[in-house]
């Protein structure tokens, strides 16, 4: 099998939401709880779209196909509440990734570039310690332009004053995939919060993190 990491690569940019921290799930239950207040519902394709978008993106899209009640300030304040909620309750790392990363710490630069925001950010950080395994993290709050663009991708790099072919980026989402190729790296996908069929565009497809370390 080829080689996922080669031996150019000097930097590992991760994704955050169904790459580093197992919260997809967690935020599909709590948008739902959230949504369904309202009479909100989502078609499969609105849950598609959503997947790696910022927080304003995911207000953006409800408040443009929906005649909501409430205030967008008032609906976010209550959101960001139900998932610091679930999160507190259920929150942990994904399947491999502490292993891998007790591994990769010694030889690459973790960089985590997320489109959650950075006050969920430090609610995540307080629950698991997440800003410890991390050489840099970039949130949404960092950049003016998000997933899919490529700046967030690009700020990391200039950050660690690399090249795209030094950097490979993990993701797991459409937008996160077209960003980082956007940046002008190497990506390797995630199986979980999508299937496979939606992943194809990735550079590689792998079904758990500890994949990596198989072919590294």
């Amino acid at each position: 099998m080829k080689k996922l990491i080669n031996r150019h690569i000097k930097a590992i940019l991760f994704d955050m939401d169904g790459v580093v921290v197992d919260s997809e799930k967690l935020y599909s239950q709590s948008e739902n709880k959230l949504l369904n207040q309202y009479g909100v519902k989502f078609s499969d394709a609105d849950w598609l779209q959503i997947k790696g978008c910022t927080e304003k993106q995911f207000y953006d899209l409800i408040y443009s196909k929906f005649d909501i009640s409430i205030s967008r300030n008032q609906l976010m304040i209550k959101g960001r509440e139900f998932l610091k909620e679930i999160f507190t309750q259920k929150l942990n790392y994904m399947n491999g990734f502490l292993k891998l990363h007790t591994i990769i710490k010694k030889k690459y630069k973790l960089a985590l570039v997320t489109s959650t925001g950075k006050e969920l950010v430090q609610h995540i950080n307080q629950i698991l310690s997440i800003e410890n395994k991390f050489d840099l993290i970039i949130t949404s709050h960092d950049t003016d332009l998000h997933k899919p663009n490529p700046k967030p991708y690009l700020m990391a790099m200039e950050n660690f004053k690399l090249n795209a072919n030094q950097c490979i980026v993990i993701e797991d989402s459409i937008q996160g995939i077209k960003a980082g190729q956007a940046a002008g790296c190497k990506v390797i996908a995630l199986e979980g919060s999508l299937e496979k069929k939606f992943l194809k565009d990735a550079d590689h497809i792998i079904e758990n993190l500890l994949d990596i370390l198989n072919n590294c």
